[in-house]
């Protein structure tokens, strides 16, 4: 009897051919789930673009055939690249730009029609949360973070300008929100930083009426430090940096603890807010008529859904 149950559950008996299946379809499954995180993240790797250049590090939105509209992957790899740069200590300035002569278009409306007419409030929060990790990595790095805008810098796009410590703009920026335009709500922290560089009316205006500005104006009114022409704008940017690497490394950080510190626990509650205000936006049937209406226009422009 022995040696029968052995032969049973033996190699070529059909229990122990079950369970050697299973086993080959179990790692296969781990095999494809992990070429697909894989592929994921080396296009992911691509598409956002971190490199070291002595004490400059750039940081690049490479999404151009979407004028660099990001997904929550894209916003959490960029604060994960600003807490590596931190983290090795090299760099004393990030310049942080987009590929393909546009800063960025904002959240990638794209993805989150992929994820169906009701997605979940777990899948929503945590898309919401990598979107504000990347703004809080801005605030809360140390070494100056420089956005170098060319082209469209909206919705989320223009939240990331506003979280920078300075803001570089081609001739060709321009500057917009657009969030009310698809029924949603600013969620990138621009209630609180909008207002401190150019006042709560101009702000209330921008981002209620989605008015886009071009770089002069966004130079008259305070919400960027320089404009330089397209032409130049590497020249103008080395320019800024310089006068920064001249400064005591020391000095910079301090000073930009001293300035940015104190606005940390405000923006926080700031992107709290804004967080709940938008998940009841995503859920809302205004937003969802929008969110057709934007993907019925995509179609007949040959770009699909």
């Amino acid at each position: 009897m022995a040696n029968g149950a052995r032969l049973e559950t033996g190699w070529g008996s059909r229990r122990y051919d079950v369970w050697l299946l299973r086993i080959i379809l179990s790692c296969l499954c781990k095999l494809v789930r992990w070429l697909l995180t894989f592929t994921r993240f080396e296009r992911l790797m691509g598409e956002l673009v971190s490199e070291s250049d002595g004490p400059i590090h750039r940081i690049t939105l490479n999404i151009p055939a979407r004028r660099n509209a990001i997904t929550p992957a894209h916003a959490r790899g960029l604060a994960q690249a600003i807490e590596q740069v931190e983290e090795a200590g090299d760099a004393r300035v990030i310049l942080l730009s987009g590929a393909g002569g546009h800063f960025c278009a904002g959240l990638d409306l794209h993805w989150l029609r992929a994820m169906g007419p009701k997605p979940t409030v777990s899948d929503l929060q945590h898309g919401l949360s990598d979107f504000q990790s990347a703004i809080i990595a801005i605030v809360r790095c140390p070494v100056p973070v420089l956005a170098v805008v060319q082209g469209t810098a909206a919705g989320f796009g223009f939240d990331l300008t506003l979280a920078c410590d300075m803001r570089l703009a081609a001739s060709s920026a321009t500057f917009t929100s657009a969030f009310s335009r698809v029924g949603l709500v600013p969620d990138g922290g621009s209630t609180f930083t909008l207002p401190r560089l150019v006042g709560v009316g101009r702000s209330l205006r921008m981002l209620m009426t989605n008015e886009t500005i071009d770089a002069r104006e966004a130079l008259a009114i305070g919400m960027v430090e320089e404009v330089i022409d397209d032409a130049n704008l590497e020249a103008g940017v080395r320019r800024t940096v310089n006068a920064l690497l001249e400064s005591a490394a020391s000095s910079i950080r301090s000073i930009k603890r001293l300035l940015r510190a104190p606005e940390v626990g405000a923006l926080e509650q700031a992107l709290s807010s804004e967080g709940a205000a938008q998940l009841q936006a995503l859920q809302g049937p205004e937003f969802r008529m929008r969110l057709e209406a934007f993907a019925a226009r995509s179609a007949a422009r040959g770009q699909g859904a």
